[in-house]
């Protein structure tokens, strides 16, 4: 139950301490002893054990002191403190909590009792520690995206004087549309874990323990025929699962986010030697291209609640501009999102197909059926400035096609009509080459 967590027993009754220590060992815990408090102390600095039984009156100082000093002192982690004592009036429960204690248990205690007191430290323990990890994690992903933010802004500055410079303002424009995609998705992320940590459990489980310290004297009935008291195991079982599935929600997230920064360092990489690579060649598989695509714009996704659908064929790794085919990608699935998150139609549905033209091109089909595209604009809205968007620019299409022709691909558009959806089609030259046989993704339905 307690493998490998260190417990302090700070006891001055010798008996009292030898029964403790070998029921503890007895559970697996890892075991301190002291017999006065100062000798506690030490330890605690030492040792720095995860859970603490504390006898109320010990020579020198008392239980507490200790608990006190323990509260206004300890640096690192957190120590769940339970009071050992025969004082069972309710002013003595009260200063044993104000001191800081988390639980009380009267003595002479029942083994079971402490068995079931010292479970409810180990999982508050483990608790804290879920979300201290969750909570670093979480930190120093923001801290990396501010440092991204402000690295962004020096780049910005320095494109745009090299571009008034050298008259390619159309590069810096498209730079800051392209990371401009990835950092909504890193906000999106960030705001998750951010949301996630907020709305935990921990709040709640400090106010059961005080609940529990409150029936110390009377726990097994409390526990067994309380009509409040009853419940209790049940609802740290739910907690516990609650718990380990937020804790993996909130490192996908992170994982998420991480890859999006990434994916902002290539995008300035790529611009910052835009005018010096020629015709940049890279062997990829192009259903795992699409893929990254894919969870750069997952965070959009998912909030919209849109079911992606993917066809692909098994064509194996092609010879592409990996940076500048990903781009184009991140911005239709982008304008996708977009396209379904302003229309009421139900199920929301973006459909991502790839097949070979012939034996010369492969085709990237993104296809959705969102609120479709006025036939007088299907003949513009590749031009630069060209937007229907409140916030939009009009970079995101225009920079795609030139990036597309510059690859000596094709980028067309196709739909029936307003609320008819609309289809963006990607045709690379097909160059193959030798590489590991097709992987299976999530949802996907091969034509072969």
């Amino acid at each position: 139950m307690g493998i490998g967590m260190k417990v302090l027993i700070a006891e001055d009754d010798t008996a009292s301490r030898i029964v403790l220590e070998k029921h503890l060992n007895n559970w697996g815990y890892e075991v301190f002893a002291a017999q006065n408090g100062n000798e506690a102390w030490e330890i605690i600095r030492h040792q720095q054990p995860e859970i603490a039984l504390v006898d109320w009156i010990m020579p020198g100082m008392d239980g507490l002191e200790l608990c006190r000093r323990i509260r206004s002192e300890q640096n690192s982690g957190y120590t769940y403190i339970i009071f050992l004592t025969s004082k069972i009036e309710n002013e003595d429960i009260i200063a044993a909590l104000d001191a800081g204690a988390d639980d009380y248990l009267c003595k002479p205690f029942d083994k079971n009792v402490l068995k079931s007191r010292m479970a409810v430290g180990a999982r508050t323990i483990n608790y804290e520690e879920q979300m201290r990890i969750a909570k670093e994690k979480a930190e120093e992903a923001q801290a990396k995206l501010e440092r991204l933010n402000l690295q962004l802004e020096i780049t910005y500055k320095k494109l745009m004087e090299t571009a008034h410079i050298a008259g390619m303002a159309e590069v810096a424009a498209n730079v800051l549309h392209n990371v401009g995609n990835a950092l909504n998705s890193i906000n999106v992320s960030a705001a998750i874990v951010t949301e996630k940590i907020t709305n935990s459990e921990i709040a709640n489980l400090a106010k059961l323990a005080e609940l529990l310290g409150k029936h110390s004297a009377d726990l097994a009935e409390f526990l067994t025929n309380d009509p409040q008291g009853k419940h209790i195991l049940t609802y740290l079982t739910e907690v516990s699962s609650h718990l380990s599935q937020q804790q993996a929600e909130t490192i996908e997230k992170l994982r998420s986010l991480m890859k999006n920064v990434e994916q902002v360092k290539d995008i300035v990489k790529m611009q910052q030697l835009y005018t010096g690579i020629g015709k940049q060649q890279d062997s990829v598989s192009l259903n795992e291209l699409i893929e990254n695509a894919i969870e750069i714009n997952n965070a959009g996704l998912e909030r919209q609640n849109i079911e992606v659908i993917r066809e692909y064929d098994d064509i194996g790794n092609i010879l592409v501009d990996k940076q500048r085919t990903l781009q184009i990608l991140v911005n239709l699935i982008d304008n996708a999102e977009y396209a379904l998150s302003k229309s009421d139609k139900e199920p929301k549905l973006l459909k991502i197909r790839t097949a070979k033209n012939g034996g010369t091109k492969v085709r990237i089909e993104v296809a959705d059926n969102g609120i479709g595209i006025n036939p007088a604009d299907l003949g513009v809205i590749f031009e630069d400035g060209y937007t229907t968007k409140q916030a939009g620019h009009g970079f995101g299409l225009h920079s795609s096609l030139l990036a597309a022709k510059d690859m000596q691909a094709t980028l067309t558009a196709e739909s029936l009509g307003l609320n008819q959806g609309a289809t963006f089609i990607l045709e690379l030259p097909l160059r193959k080459t030798e590489g590991s046989p097709p992987h299976q993704y999530p949802g996907v339905r091969e034509n072969l």
